[in-house]
This record gives C-alpha cells, sequence and structure tokens, in this order.
C-alpha cells in the first residue's frame, strides 16, 4: 500500500513556504521603503543645488570666469549630478559632469518661483540609468537676458545599491525560509510526539483490554480531546462486539430449540409405525415450529434490511382511533381467553407507514396482553399536539424491573435470563419497535412502575 508523506514534513514545508511569504512580504516593503528614502533624499540635494546654481548666478564676480567656475563648482564632489546652462537662443554656456543623454521637454521654474519637487522630471539615460532633473530660469549678474538651466542626477550609484540590497533581501528570506521549515519540523516532531504514543498505545487495545493505556489529562488539550474520543469509540465498539456476542448466542438458542423439537418429535414418529392420526399430530405440530421459524427468520430479515437502510417507508394520514380500534379488535379472541378488556381513547391522524405502523403497535399490544393479570384492562391511546402524536399502550402488571429498562430495545433481551419463556418470546419484538420508530424519525418511551402500569409511547415528529 503506497504511504502518503509525513504530516509533520507537510507541516514544515507549510511552515517554510509561509515564512518566505512572510519574509519576502517583508523585504519587499523594506526595498521600497530605502528606495523612497533614497529617492527623497537625492531629491533634496537636486533642488538644493538648483537653488545654489541660481544664487551664484545672481551673485556679482570680477570676471566671467569666476562666475562660471563657481557655478561648476556646485556640482563638484559627486560625478552623478550634472549642470547645463543655455542662453535664450540655446546656445550651450556651460556644463558639469555632461552624461550626453538627451534632455526631454520639461517646463522651466520661472525666475523668482521657489524650485519644488513637482519640477522633478524622470527619464532614462545613454546607458539606461534613472536621471531625475529639472529645469529653471536664472538671472545672471550684470547681464540682461536670463539663462535655461538645467540640473540632473544619474542614479548609477543608486542603482547598484538598490540591485546588491535586494539580492541581500531575496537570500534573507530564502534563508530564513529554509531556517522556519527545520525549526518547524523539530518542533512538530517533538509535537507529534503524544500522538505517536497514543498510536502505539492504541496498537495494544483488545475487546478484553479496551482502556487506552495513556491518560488523556497528561496529553495537549487538542490531543486530550483526540483521545477522549477515540476512548469512547473503542467503547461503543466493544459494547457492539458484546451485543454481537450475545445476539449470535441468543440467535443459536432460539433456532436450536424448534430445530431440535422437530429433529426429536420426527425421529420418534420413525422409530415405529404410527397411525395416521399420529402422523397428522405429528404434522401439525411441525407446522407450529416452522411457522415460529418463519416468524423469527421473517423479523430477523427485516432487522439487518433496516439496519442497512433497505426499507422503504410509504407514509400516508391514518386515523388514530381507526388504528387503535382495528388492533384491538385483532386481539380481542386472544384478551378473552384471559378475561382481558380494552380500554380505547384515541383522536387526531399520524403520519406513517401503515403496514410498520400496525407491526409496532401489535407487538405493544402483544406484550400487553402476555403481561396483564386476567380480569384486567389495557388502555390504547392516541393524542396529538402541536409537534408530535403520541400513541401509548398501558397495562398494569407486575412491572419491567428498573435494571432491565435501558435494555428492553436490544435484540434477544429477556427479563427472564433462564429463557422460561422462551417459547413464547423471540426477544426482538421490541427491538422491532424500536427500529419502526427510527425509521419514522421518531422515538419509544417506556414507563414502568413495580406492580403498578407499565406505559409504552410511540411518538412521531408531525
Amino acid at each position: 500500500m503506497r504511504r502518503g508523506h509525513s504530516l509533520t514534513l507537510r507541516l514544515a514545508l507549510v511552515f517554510s513556504l509561509v515564512g518566505g511569504v512572510a519574509f519576502a512580504c517583508v523585504g519587499a516593503y523594506l526595498y521600497r521603503a530605502l528606495a523612497t528614502q533614497i529617492i527623497d533624499r537625492d531629491d533634496a540635494e537636486l533642488m538644493r543645488k538648483a537653488v545654489r546654481v541660481r544664487a551664484e548666478l545672481a551673485i556679482h564676480h570680477t570676471s566671467p570666469v569666476d562666475r562660471w567656475r563657481e557655478v561648476s563648482g556646485v556640482m563638484s564632489g559627486n560625478d552623478e549630478f550634472g549642470l547645463d546652462i543655455r542662453d535664450s537662443e540655446g546656445v550651450l554656456m556651460v556644463e558639469a559632469n555632461p552624461d550626453g543623454s538627451q534632455f526631454p521637454e520639461m517646463t522651466p521654474v520661472p525666475l523668482g518661483t521657489p524650485v519644488t519637487r513637482d519640477a522633478i522630471y524622470l527619464w532614462r539615460s545613454m546607458h539606461d540609468y534613472p536621471v531625475r532633473g529639472l529645469a529653471l530660469n536664472a538671472a545672471v549678474a550684470d547681464q540682461g537676458p536670463t539663462v535655461r538651466v538645467t540640473v540632473y542626477q544619474v542614479a548609477r550609484s543608486r542603482v547598484q545599491l538598490m540591485r546588491a540590497y535586494r539580492w541581500k533581501l531575496l537570500a534573507a528570506a530564502g534563508i530564513g525560509a529554509l531556517a522556519v521549515g527545520l525549526l518547524g519540523f523539530v518542533a512538530l516532531r517533538a509535537g507529534m510526539a503524544p500522538l505517536r504514543r497514543m498510536a502505539a498505545g492504541t496498537e495494544s487495545v483488545t475487546f478484553s483490554s479496551v482502556a487506552l493505556p495513556i491518560d488523556p489529562a497528561q496529553l495537549p488539550r487538542e490531543l486530550e480531546e483526540l483521545a477522549i474520543a477515540l476512548q469512547q469509540m473503542i467503547v461503543r465498539l466493544q459494547e457492539a462486539y458484546d451485543r454481537l456476542s450475545r445476539f449470535s448466542s441468543d440467535l443459536a438458542h432460539d433456532f436450536r430449540t424448534p430445530i431440535g423439537n422437530l429433529l426429536g418429535q420426527t425421529q420418534v414418529a420413525l422409530s415405529s409405525e404410527r397411525t395416521v392420526e399420529e402422523y397428522e399430530a405429528l404434522l401439525a405440530s411441525n407446522v407450529e415450529e416452522y411457522e415460529r421459524l418463519s416468524r423469527m427468520i421473517e423479523n430477523m430479515l427485516f432487522l439487518a434490511r433496516a439496519d442497512n437502510a433497505r426499507v422503504a417507508l410509504t407514509e400516508v394520514e391514518l386515523d388514530l382511533a381507526a388504528e387503535l380500534s382495528r388492533q384491538a379488535d385483532y386481539f380481542e379472541l386472544l384478551a378473552d381467553a384471559k378475561q382481558i378488556t380494552f380500554n380505547v381513547d384515541a383522536k387526531g391522524a399520524v403520519t406513517a407507514d401503515s403496514m410498520l405502523l400496525r407491526r409496532a403497535v401489535s407487538n405493544l399490544i402483544s406484550n400487553a396482553v402476555r403481561h396483564t393479570p386476567s380480569g384486567q384492562r389495557i388502555f390504547l391511546t392516541g393524542t396529538q399536539d402541536a409537534t408530535t402524536t403520541r400513541i401509548e399502550v398501558a397495562n398494569p402488571g407486575p412491572g419491567i424491573p428498573p435494571e432491565d429498562l435501558p435494555k428492553i430495545f436490544d435484540r434477544f433481551f429477556r427479563g427472564d435470563p433462564a429463557r422460561s419463556n422462551s417459547g413464547e418470546s423471540s426477544g426482538i419484538g421490541l427491538a422491532i419497535v424500536k427500529t419502526i420508530m427510527d425509521l419514522h424519525r421518531g422515538s419509544v418511551q417506556v414507563e414502568s412502575e413495580p406492580n403498578g402500569m407499565t406505559r409504552f409511547r410511540l411518538i412521531f415528529p408531525r
């Protein structure tokens, strides 16, 4: 069988991916913040130099040579800054650190207007570096016309700095993601140790020892809930296993009795010559046992189909009074033999499968007739409210012991451990009643008083 990847490895890879994305986002923010800060600083320096050039041109100098030397000195010390001064005819008067690229069309800052960031333009140099510059008009002392001054900066060092910084950020993000993945793997492996212990302990669980060898209180909260749920599941499995074992034993016992009767009677009849009347009596007795076996097999098949959701319901609206009266009439002969009477008090209607409803009610009435003392009365009641429809079968009698009440709907359960009434009851009548109510999304309830009234209620949702 193909094994999947380790959960610890998967989570470590997820941590690494998340860490890499987080580092990349932080790196992108830092990169953008640094680039913006450097551009702001360069723009401030560019405007400062432009203002200084304008001021130097307005100062009186002893000779034009001194003036142009002072103006060109504004750009000294940093070959990234360039200067271009032209007269009104566009003739070049002086330049410093020329880049050689063509200037874009720029609107010069008028004479006497402060230089602001809005005057800065962006273009590419001849070597494909970003260039930021501005143009302004300036007056030259002792000269009439104004000149056009262009001050610009070729961002070679900034590009190289940001390129190196970008690679460092990428390397840091990669190393950080790898470190997060490795540390996450180590931490997850340590965190998964209780889960591995719990898995190892679960391997030792058997139906004879269903307790986990790990105290859930010593586990982390999330694993504590898992351990408790696992323990509850194991307990439910043990209960199901015990019910299945009891079911198999009870089934074998209930089939063995009629089969043993059939086999014994037939062997006795074949051991010697018999009259026709004796053979007829034997066949009649065998028919009773066959009918009993048939009913048991039919009931078992019904329960098996219901367990596998293979029972289709045909729900119709049924009159409660008519249905309960019909059931009372059906059991009238059996009740008369014990001098038992029925009291039917019902009104309203119930939506249910007619065959299954009659089967559930008849099972309850059959039990009531069997346990009701002679000369007493069985009460059949049907009521309705806004949310439910209730059918109640109540009878006096010895009652059901309180310790048996939670188990009476289990299959093959009988209150008599010695099975003295095995011939009368197969022990699955009430189990069928509960199954029928489950199919109708309803419930069955029971109340019993020792030597008093026993009440079974079928509750159908409206």
